[in-house]
């Protein structure tokens, strides 16, 4: 009985995981979309556990749903006004569905929908810090571009490198 009940709560936690990473990459999606940028595919989580094609696009749906992100050949040389419309729209869709969700558990508290809600309002959080690769690190570079500040792309792989460093610090430490 246990055994079941931990399969369960992993079962719930792993499709609520993925189930807020992709409304969120789905913002990105959309403002790629609308802004120019033709996506390629759509990972959610890491270790490849099967792959979708849903109207020419992949989506891959990895065993480990704790990082996501739309992949395209044209995002990095796109300008950075742009990127940073696509970086924040994963945010603004995090928030828009986590109001949702906190004003349907407000109305009638369901735990899963409280849950929801939660977890929306961490990814939104979590991806405004800005560190590279998250969404904060991008509007911050657009505005470092807009003030003249230019960052080269080896200074930007050196950047990558310290802020993923930092990022699995705190995951060390927490």
């Amino acid at each position: 009985m246990t055994f079941f009940l931990l399969f369960l709560a992993a079962y719930i936690l792993w499709n609520l995981l993925v189930f807020l990473l992709g409304i969120h990459e789905y913002g990105h999606l959309l403002a790629m979309k609308r802004v120019g940028i033709r996506p390629d595919k759509v990972v959610i989580g890491g270790v490849k556990i099967f792959t979708l094609k849903i109207g020419g696009l992949l989506f891959e749906i990895g065993l480990v749903p704790l990082w996501a992100y739309v992949a395209s050949k044209h995002y990095e040389s796109s300008p950075s006004d742009k990127r940073a419309f696509v970086a924040a729209a994963g945010p603004a869709m995090s928030l828009a569905t986590g109001l949702g969700f906190f004003l349907v558990d407000y109305i009638h508290p369901i735990w899963l929908v409280g849950l929801c809600a939660k977890g929306s309002f961490i990814l939104l959080l979590t991806n405004l810090i800005p560190l590279p690769p998250l969404d904060g690190w991008t509007m911050i570079e657009h505005v470092l571009v807009k003030r003249g500040i230019k960052i080269t792309p080896r200074g930007r792989q050196y950047l990558l490198c310290a802020g993923m460093a930092a990022i699995a610090l705190v995951t060390l430490v927490v």
